[in-house]
């Protein structure tokens, strides 16, 4: 019995599990522009070009801002990421969330459940596992 808990306990490990919790924007909303707030906190550099690139796949304008939110963004976006390392940096935790002024109005989360384990798609770009979670968020199956 040890042995095939020991080797339940391993496989786990070779396998990481990602999470992803999405609250879609309403299809009343057509955004064509959004501004994109500025985390200091955030050390994953690459995110935010990221968002931008898959933003631009569904049509979507983006600049980035530091507060205050400049009065020309109708549209805005927040966000927190985390990266971790093995070997190497990789993003293992993302919050998304979108207003129309102060409403929210969509909500999103990637999470690599225990850092991903062994799996080496832990290491794929924002662009990959960030895709589907956007397209889930902008209302799209794209």
């Amino acid at each position: 019995m040890p042995f095939r808990l020991l080797t339940i306990s391993f496989l786990l490990a070779l396998t990481g599990c990602t999470t992803v919790k999405v609250e879609p924007i309403d299809r009343k909303y057509h955004i064509s522009t959004l501004c994109i707030e500025e985390n200091p906190a955030v050390v994953a550099g690459d995110f935010v070009d990221g968002l931008q690139t898959l933003l631009r796949q569904h049509n979507i304008k983006s600049q980035l801002y530091v507060r205050p939110v400049p009065s020309n963004c109708e549209y805005r976006m927040s966000y927190t990421a985390i990266r971790s390392w093995d070997f190497s940096a990789f993003l293992s935790d993302a919050q998304v969330w979108l207003y129309k002024g102060d409403q929210q109005i969509g909500f999103a989360q990637y999470h690599l459940v225990g850092e991903g384990g062994f799996d080496p798609s832990k290491v794929g770009t924002v662009e990959e596992k960030m895709a589907p979670v956007i397209n889930q968020l902008l209302g799209q199956t794209k």
